[in-house]
């Protein structure tokens, strides 16, 4: 799902599952969450000022929110907010070059993930 996307249900059952679901967007520039109803949100961005990676962890199933970088070149890196409800991580890459990630809800097998983000620059 990209931002600004829309999605139409039909019947009222089906629109009110559709409230309870989790929901992962990806966007540009290296930014993508997860977000429910009742669970809350996790999201992950990569900042080119100061090379890093900010990860939010407000999503409450009881595990970390894993955040797979990657960076052209140095292929992917995975990272976890370890539980913390806010974790910035310091990188050291090269600028300029392309950098992406995508957001998951835990580590698990069933957890809700994005697609990839968009491309940043480091």
């Amino acid at each position: 799902m990209t931002a600004g996307a829309t999605t139409a249900y039909a019947g009222g059952g089906a629109e009110r599952e559709a409230r309870k679901a989790t929901v992962c967007e990806e966007f540009r520039e290296a930014y993508a969450r997860c977000s429910s109803p009742k669970k809350g949100r996790t999201q992950a961005s990569y900042h080119d000022k100061g090379d890093k990676v900010d990860i939010v962890d407000r999503y409450r199933n009881g595990r970390s929110t894993k955040v797979m970088l990657q960076v052209k070149g140095s292929g992917i890196a995975v990272f976890s907010s370890r539980g913390e409800e806010r974790r910035i991580i310091p990188n050291n890459y090269t600028d300029g070059k392309k950098v992406r990630l995508k957001v998951c809800t835990s580590f698990s097998s069933k957890a809700k993930c994005s697609d990839w983000s968009g491309w940043g620059t480091t």
